[in-house]
């Protein structure tokens, strides 16, 4: 389960293109083989890549994780 605030899907492109929720979604496929700390970690990096200026808004992700065994 991930929680997220606007901050990350609104975090907007030079050419004014939002990264959106599609592009989340997609980064949190590529790597959710990760811990849920480094899967967040993944995503922030791929976040601030996407918008390399300033943010504007707070960046905030939550990930829930089951555990193998405790399903």
């Amino acid at each position: 389960m991930i929680l997220y605030t606007d901050g990350v899907t609104e975090s907007f492109h030079e050419d004014e293109e939002q990264f959106g929720e599609e592009r989340l979604i997609d980064a949190l496929r590529r790597h959710r083989e990760l811990a849920a700390r480094e899967m967040l970690a993944a995503v922030v990096r791929e976040v601030q890549q996407f918008s390399p200026q300033e943010q504007q808004d707070d960046i905030t992700l939550i990930a829930a994780k089951c555990r193998d065994g405790l399903r």
